[in-house]
């Protein structure tokens, strides 16, 4: 992106039987810092749910209720879709579950605009877990390894060393700011992954692009990672609902198997898989038997390619 090009900035925010009171500290949060936002509302059957207040159309959002759950994914890929049609160049993909700092968009523009090696397809935060306060780590890659950095514990990530940029493998899309004239070159977000992992994939296929992932230390956004902490020795893991175990499995070896991406993170995904499922049976909510059973469908529906809602499709998702 040169300095000269028109910049223009959409929020995409998507919404899930969203809690009103965060609403109403996130939208004017975003509004100040946007040419417009886009609310792309997931909540089942909205005509039998009521709206929240501020999760209303006006003159700087446009609110596209979808009448069902699509997922995450094409949820994201309806608001870029509508974020094209005002002529957006970047946009900044957000969850009802973060709270931006004021300076976030300007910051992560300062960014993406810095001289680079490779062009910069997004760039984000860092995020702090609203339920412990910690800066959740970034992933960087080393030849055949991977490290799990703790940015506030390492003296080359301090923000006084005046490092602006920190390249790595993958972000969340939380507070992710994107090009859309790179986006189209990786392509739209999986949308038939439906939630998780998806976030992943997609940088992932853009480093395949020689694209470059980027973080700014300087910059840090809270967010509820997920709805539990469980702490396995001296790992901290950031646990959502039996269901969600069921999907990163999948989609963690529909990537492996399927996705544009280099052949390192395929195996590291493959060797990683047993890992994960036994993290998950470990830390079920509902019984290990009941778990171990969804770990079963998560590998037979990823090999059997599966995907959207897979083994919930006739299913409710809790």
């Amino acid at each position: 992106m040169t300095a000269s090009a028109v910049v223009t900035v959409v929020a995409v925010v998507v919404t899930y039987h969203a809690d009103a009171a965060h609403l109403m500290r996130l939208l004017p949060r975003l509004a100040s810092q946007v040419a417009h936002i886009v609310c792309v509302d997931n909540t089942d059957a909205p005509g039998d749910v009521n709206p929240p207040a501020m999760l209303t159309p006006d003159a700087h959002t446009t609110v596209l209720r979808l009448g069902h759950n699509v997922g995450i994914a094409h949820a994201q890929n309806l608001g870029i879709a509508h974020a094209r049609t005002m002529s957006a160049s970047h946009v900044l993909l957000m969850d009802q579950d973060s709270f931006p700092p004021p300076d976030l968009v300007p910051a992560l523009l300062r960014t993406m605009q810095q001289p680079s090696a490779q062009p910069v397809a997004a760039v984000g935060p860092l995020c702090r877990d609203v339920k412990t306060g910690c800066i959740l780590p970034l992933i960087q890659r080393h030849g055949w390894r991977v490290r799990r950095v703790a940015p506030m514990t390492m003296t080359e990530f301090n923000v006084t060393s005046h490092k602006t940029s920190i390249t790595v493998e993958y972000i969340p899309a939380s507070g992710s700011l994107i090009d859309l004239a790179l986006l189209e070159r990786v392509g739209p977000l999986q949308a038939d992954f439906f939630i998780d992992r998806v976030d992943v994939q997609w940088c992932l296929r853009a480093r395949y692009l020689n694209l470059a992932i980027v973080v700014n230390p300087a910059v840090k956004m809270d967010h509820d990672q997920a709805t539990r902490v469980v702490r396995l020795g001296t790992r901290t893991l950031y646990v959502g609902h039996d269901f969600r175990a069921y999907f990163h499995v999948r989609n963690s070896l529909a990537m492996a198997l399927r996705a544009r991406i280099a052949p390192f993170w395929r195996i590291d995904q493959l060797l990683k898989l047993p890992v994960y499922m036994a993290l998950h049976i470990a830390t079920a909510q509902h019984g290990r038997w009941s778990m171990t059973g969804l770990m079963i469908a998560a590998v037979r529906d990823a090999l059997l390619c599966r995907m959207g809602r897979g083994h919930f499709t006739d299913r409710p998702l809790h």
